[in-house]
């Protein structure tokens, strides 16, 4: 009978499914793929062999509206192998992923502490077989779900941090529920005690963070120290724009000066609250951004205080801030930051490779330029031996993949496929050979 139900919420999940896409397979009337890279290239990205195999069945057998396939892709692409992301984790870098412990982890650090012991002594009721038995299987199945998502968690990618986790953090939430249920109708003063002490103790911690991507616990020195020990995309998610933005127009605006922006916020943001960022006008700004000293005030998110492999920032980690709003940092002063101008530079080149206007001369000198002031992004060689690639040039084409590999992270899939690209441009046709993918594009 479970069987049963559980077979009729798939049924119903899939008709739910392809009703959203009003019950087609296309995309588009013509049947013709509108994407803006082909499924079959979108499917070829993957490293794995095996999602690659249940990409291509689930192409084959049209089991999914073919745009929904295609998101479902970059989602294996992104969220199970992994994008090119810096990212800090117990005061270590690591790149496309962090150890399989990284979840747990984060959910320790970043949830209240109060909330944790309430967890905890709920999954203790849980096995001591010390809450009513009617709740047994839901509780079991709550947990079992939580593991499992876990296991799936510690297979992918970590560059999200909690908030890729938050399901299981709703999942387990119950545990807490359960210690709070139990205390309410226990006659031992004990437990109410504790159970109310940390839910003090969960709002006196969490409460005055009024952004909670920000929060940390007392773990790791709370929320103004932790950014030394744990950065990912999970970290801010842009809540600072906007005393960004007023500190922009009082102290900024009215002396006509122009920040450089190292912070996540939208263009659409920017320019709502008539922020004017350097780098902002592409036509004014490209030959400025080329250039490795940068003067004046610097907003920093604190991921660009990281020390990485590539593009590193030493100048402003090296550096007091003038002022700090949570995890927006102001920096004042003229810094030498090659790795930021490189950083542009690469930008430039997508621009001139992937905008309305290509132009592959420019992208090519645009590319050179970046790794001429930091040659250890090894994405921006990948780009180079795309370019080299198309025009024909097979001896600098290998020459640029080979210092795409010499620079690349310790990843095996990674540099396997681009020893795969060194052989194939070394020795085949070089029309048939198909551009690499350049991951820190995901």
């Amino acid at each position: 009978m479970k069987l049963a139900k559980i077979a009729l919420v798939f049924t119903g999940a899939m008709v739910i499914l392809w009703a959203s896409y009003f019950f087609h397979y296309s995309e588009s009337p013509s049947r013709v793929e509108s994407f803006n890279r082909p499924l079959a290239e979108k499917i070829k990205d993957v490293r794995s062999p095996r999602y690659r195999m249940v990409l291509g069945a689930m192409d084959a057998t049209h089991v999914v509206p073919r745009a929904y396939l295609w998101g479902f892709a970059d989602t294996v692409l992104a969220g199970m192998e992994g994008r090119e992301y810096p990212q800090l984790f117990l005061g270590r870098v690591y790149y496309l992923k962090a150890p399989r412990y990284f979840f747990p982890v984060i959910m320790a650090v970043k949830l209240p502490i109060g909330l944790l012991v309430l967890l905890l002594l709920g999954l203790f009721l849980f096995f001591a077989r010390r809450i009513p038995p009617e709740w047994n299987f839901p509780a079991g199945v709550a947990l079992a779900v939580a593991a499992l998502f876990l296991l799936i968690l510690s297979t992918g990618a970590t560059y999200g941090g909690i908030r890729h986790a938050l399901p299981v953090v709703a999942l387990l939430s119950v545990f807490a529920g359960i210690s709070c249920a139990v205390a309410l109708s226990t006659k031992t003063p004990v437990l109410k005690i504790l159970v109310a002490l940390a839910l003090v103790g969960a709002a006196v911690s969490a409460v005055p963070q009024l952004r909670p991507w920000e929060y940390f616990n007392e773990f790791v020195g709370g929320s103004s120290n932790a950014y030394r020990y744990f950065i990912d995309e999970g970290l801010d998610v842009g809540q600072r724009v906007k005393e960004l933005a007023g500190f922009y127009a009082r102290d900024l605006q009215p002396a006509h000066q122009r920040p450089d922006c190292l912070y996540y916020m939208s263009d659409e943001e920017m320019y709502a609250r008539g922020i004017d960022c350097f780098g902002s006008d592409k036509v004014r700004d490209r030959p400025l951004e080329a250039l490795p000293e940068r003067s004046g005030t610097i907003f920093v998110h604190p991921y660009f205080l990281l020390p990485t492999n590539y593009w590193d920032r030493p100048a402003l980690r090296e550096a007091q801030p003038a002022k700090r709003f949570g995890n927006l940092f102001v920096f004042q002063g003229t810094f030498h930051l090659p790795g930021q101008a490189a950083a542009a530079l690469y930008g430039q080149g997508l621009d001139y490779t992937f905008g309305e206007k290509q132009d592959d001369v420019a992208a090519e000198k645009a590319f050179r330029c970046s790794v001429e002031l930091d040659p250890t992004a090894y994405f921006v060689h990948i780009q180079l031996g795309n370019l080299y690639l198309k025009r024909g040039s097979r001896e600098q084409s290998v020459q640029a993949y080979s210092t795409a590999l010499k620079y690349a992270p310790n990843e095996p899939q990674l540099r396997s496929a681009l020893q795969n690209q060194i052989q194939r441009v070394s020795r085949d046709p070089l029309a048939g050979v198909t551009p690499l993918r350049d991951p820190y594009m995901e």
